[in-house]
C-alpha cells in the first residue's frame, strides 16, 4: 500500500483526528449506540482521506463503519453487543495500523482486511440490482463504489478547498468515470458528474 510522501503525511495527520472521533463516540456509546450520524460523518471523512490518499485497506475500513453506520440509521441493522465489539476492534486496528502506514505489510493487508469481514457480516457492500441487461449488471458495482468515492473526495475537498492534490485526484476521478459509456445510461448521474468537475476545477 503506497501513497506519494505528501499525501501520506496529510492522511496520518487527519486520519488521526477522524480516528479520535471514531474512538470517543463509541467510549461515549450508551446502551442504545453511538450518535450514529456523527459516526456516519466521521467514516465517511477517513474514507475521503484514505481514497485520495490511496490507502485502499483505510478506505475500505471506514467504508464498513459508515455502512453500520448508514444499517443502524435506516434500521436494517440492529445494535447489538457483538457489533459494539466489531466496531471498537476495528476503531482500535485503525489505530495500529495508522503507525504502521509507511512501512505497510501483508500481515496489515490481513489484519484490515478481517476487520472489514467482520463488518459485512452486519451490514454487507451493497451489489448492483440488474437493470435488465448484462453491461449494465457489470458495470453496477464499479458506478456505485466509485460514485461513492468521488463523493467521499469531493466532501473532503470541501472541507480544504484550495488543496490542488484532492482536486486533482477528485478530477481525475470524475473524468475517468464521464468516459464509461454506461454512465449515459443515467443522465442524473451524468449532470452531477459534470456539476461536479466545474466545481472542482477552479
Amino acid at each position: 500500500m503506497t501513497a506519494p510522501a505528501g499525501f501520506l503525511d496529510f492522511f496520518v495527520l487527519e486520519a488521526s483526528e477522524y480516528i479520535d472521533q471514531l474512538d470517543a463516540l463509541m467510549l461515549n456509546a450508551g446502551g442504545s449506540g453511538p450518535d450514529l450520524e456523527s459516526l456516519q460523518r466521521a467514516a465517511r471523512a477517513l474514507r475521503g482521506s484514505a481514497t485520495m490518499a490511496k490507502l485502499p485497506a483505510f478506505a475500505e475500513m471506514a467504508s464498513g463503519i459508515e455502512r453500520v453506520a448508514h444499517g443502524l440509521r435506516g434500521g436494517v441493522t440492529q445494535w447489538e453487543p457483538a457489533l459494539a465489539g466489531a466496531l471498537v476492534a476495528t476503531i482500535d486496528d485503525c489505530k495500529l495500523l495508522l503507525r504502521n502506514v509507511r512501512v505497510w505489510s501483508p500481515s496489515d493487508d490481513a489484519r484490515s482486511r478481517a476487520r472489514v469481514d467482520e463488518l459485512a457480516r452486519y451490514a454487507p457492500a451493497r451489489t448492483a440490482t440488474p437493470a435488465g441487461s448484462q453491461p449494465a449488471m457489470a458495470d453496477g458495482g464499479f458506478l456505485m463504489t466509485e460514485v461513492a468515492n468521488i463523493g467521499a473526495g469531493a466532501e473532503l475537498l470541501a472541507t480544504r478547498p484550495s488543496d490542488r492534490d484532492a482536486a486533482a485526484s477528485v478530477l481525475r476521478r470524475v473524468r475517468a468515470m464521464r468516459g464509461i459509456a454506461s454512465v449515459k445510461d443515467h443522465p442524473s448521474l451524468a449532470e452531477v458528474l459534470e456539476a461536479t468537475e466545474h466545481a472542482a476545477h477552479p
